[in-house]
């Protein structure tokens, strides 16, 4: 029973999120079959992630210079990198990805998929603790990824409908800059085996990026809803079928 808990509480937040962007995309929608294709796929890139993490060389947590390297690298880098790549294989692929918006939808869903997975491996090895750890991963792990993955859908998206003489910066940034607030996110965490001083920088940080990527996250998807929507009034386009 436990175990089936585990599993239940690992995906549910996901799914949850999933459903809050499907809601979100309220002029076009995409279709729910591609919807759960991409969540497939963030789930698959989670494999290939932590094979990833573990052929890096070991890091030491003593340290600060640990706490980077395992944060930035071991950890953002190679998640960030196995979502960007499945979530370049999905969308180049799929014929309804055809507005700005559609790049953060898909973007998540293949964030929550990942997220999804990853929290019911972290849940099943620590069933003893499942109510305080899965409340824990509810409210701040996968927050966390559904924020990495506006970014990197909402970058993906100027680099596909606008910027386009800045088109390799965006497509650069799309990875980067979920690498990087993934990174921050980690060495925030990881910060709390260290000094007093260090535990309190690592709280403001970590409160103070997760209410300015709210706030981000907020403004630019309705920006991109917005413009969407005129174009589609303008062309008379319909549902997406």
């Amino acid at each position: 029973m436990l175990y089936f808990l585990a599993i239940l509480s690992g995906i549910l937040p996901a799914l949850m999120l999933v459903a809050f962007i499907y809601w979100v995309d309220k002029y076009q929608r995409e279709p729910v079959s591609w919807i759960l294709k991409s969540f497939w796929y963030g789930a698959t890139a989670c494999v290939p992630a932590v094979l990833l993490e573990m052929m890096w060389p070991a890091a030491d947590l003593d340290t600060m210079g640990g706490d980077l390297y395992y944060s930035f690298i071991v950890t953002a880098l190679s998640e960030e990198g196995m979502k960007f790549l499945f979530f370049l294989l999905l969308v180049r692929a799929n014929p309804h990805f055809d507005e700005r918006v559609d790049g953060i939808v898909y973007a998540v869903c293949v964030g929550m998929g990942f997220a999804g997975l990853e929290n019911i491996g972290y849940l099943l090895t620590d069933v003893e603790h499942l109510a305080m750890l899965g409340a824990a991963r509810a409210l701040i792990s996968v927050p966390g990824h559904f924020f990495y993955a506006v970014f990197m859908g909402y970058y993906y998206a100027l680099a596909v409908y606008g910027w386009h003489r800045r088109r390799k910066l965006m497509m650069c940034a799309s990875l980067l800059v979920p690498t990087l607030l993934h990174g921050l996110f980690d060495s925030a965490l990881l910060a709390t085996g260290l000094s007093i001083t260090h535990m309190i920088i690592a709280a403001v940080v970590f409160a103070v990026l997760f209410v300015m990527m709210g706030i981000y996250v907020g403004r630019h998807t309705k920006r991109l809803l917005e413009a969407d929507n005129r174009l589609i009034h303008k062309q008379g386009i319909g549902n997406k079928g």
